[in-house]
């Protein structure tokens, strides 16, 4: 019998992390180290503004760009941190939304994506989704770049090199270097860099790098769910050369016709104000925390951003039998072959309160010891 389903549904499966979502459901006290979302309430200023917008009666559409003060606050914004100032800007419905459209507006079946291995699995299931070919460069063991190795990958048939920093799953943040190494190898073939940048506010070390200022094909995607703790509001936004923008524009005019009026408002009137230091500095601590009490069965690089740590099972455990076990002492974490061709690392989400951290961690520790035994 023939399938009912489109064949684009062959080259893509259900997340692992949705999934953990409907088992939380089903357990007592889980210890959720799982999920990628900040555990912080959202600043009041937020909410009061996002009240406000619907008691004002902006429940209606925006254009599909999005509001034009917002674009406006979004490029000023990125001029004054970069130096540069992006040709055009489009409001979306979350960084999901951007990477969605900015890989159907580029996108032939044929061409090919360089993406980072360990990545977001969302990036292979939408590249899968548009026929095209993929190709990865290795981060391992340190989550950095062998830029002798991106320089090798790319092809003239190489439409998209992909760049996230701070990474999920990882934390790693890419210095200067390393993102300029990236771009040259872009543009000695033409290629344009996209840039998934959700955490950029999240970096603890070092300052956040980003590809802008260096190449004029650099399709940069931006947003408020992890500064501001609004996932749900998804809202986004993505800038880069006007014909690429104008092309997700029109995208997402037959999809998500535009990102949500109210939140739109919202980040307008109170985001930009809000001094989110408090929240990282806490982050930070939890950052430290992780990689200063983890069991040393458990290898793991320091996060410099983000609030994921991607340490390596204890030797000689497999995957499953790791996943398992955790499961067994109620501990919720992601299984690494989720975002990796490799299947030797899990990743922990440090965006939870000191209570649940420890209790992660104590756990963690204890199954290490177990597997020693």
């Amino acid at each position: 019998m023939r399938s009912d389903l489109a064949k684009r549904m062959e080259s893509i499966r259900p997340s692992g992390i949705r999934r953990i979502f409907e088992l939380i459901e089903s357990m007592e006290d889980p210890i959720n180290l799982s999920i990628g979302q900040a555990h912080f309430r959202t600043p009041e200023p937020l909410v009061e503004a996002a009240c406000k917008a619907l008691r004002d009666g902006h429940s209606r559409y925006t254009t599909t760009q999005g509001l034009p003060g917002l674009n406006e606050r979004i490029l000023g914004n990125i001029e004054e941190r970069y130096g540069c100032r992006p040709e055009s800007t489009l409001v979306t419905s979350g960084v999901s939304g951007g990477i969605m459209m900015a890989f159907l507006a580029l996108l032939d079946p044929g061409d090919e994506v360089l993406l980072p291995d360990p990545n977001f699995m969302m990036y292979q299931r939408l590249a899968a989704i548009c026929g095209a070919e993929i190709r990865y460069y290795d981060m391992y063991p340190s989550w950095g770049i062998d830029l002798a190795e991106v320089e090798e990958a790319v092809t003239e048939k190489t439409k998209i090199v992909f760049l996230n920093s701070p990474s999920n799953p990882t934390g790693g943040v890419l210095d200067r270097e390393q993102i300029a190494g990236l771009v040259a190898a872009a543009e000695k073939v033409g290629a344009f860099i996209v840039s998934d940048e959700i955490y950029d506010s999240f970096v603890y070390d070092q300052e956040h790098v980003s590809p802008l200022s260096m190449s004029d094909r650099v399709i940069h995607l931006g947003g408020y769910s992890k500064t501001y703790f609004v996932p749900g509001w998804r809202m986004g936004y993505a800038t880069g050369p006007a014909a690429v923008i104008d092309a997700m524009q029109t995208l997402q005019q037959f999809s998500y016709v535009c990102a949500p009026a109210p939140f739109q408002h919202a980040i307008l009137e109170a985001a930009f104000d809000l001094d989110v230091g408090d929240y990282v500095d806490a982050y930070r601590s939890n950052r430290d925390f992780v990689v200063e009490n983890l069991h040393p069965s458990f290898q793991v690089v320091r996060p410099g951003g983000s609030f994921y740590a991607f340490p390596s099972y204890p030797p000689g455990i497999a995957e499953p039998v790791f996943m398992e076990a955790a499961l067994g002492r109620g501990i919720l974490t992601v299984p690494g072959s989720a975002f990796s061709r490799r299947d030797t690392n899990f990743r922990i989400s440090f965006a939870v309160d000191d209570v649940m951290l420890k209790r992660g961690i104590s756990g963690l520790n204890e199954l290490a010891e177990q597997f020693k035994e």
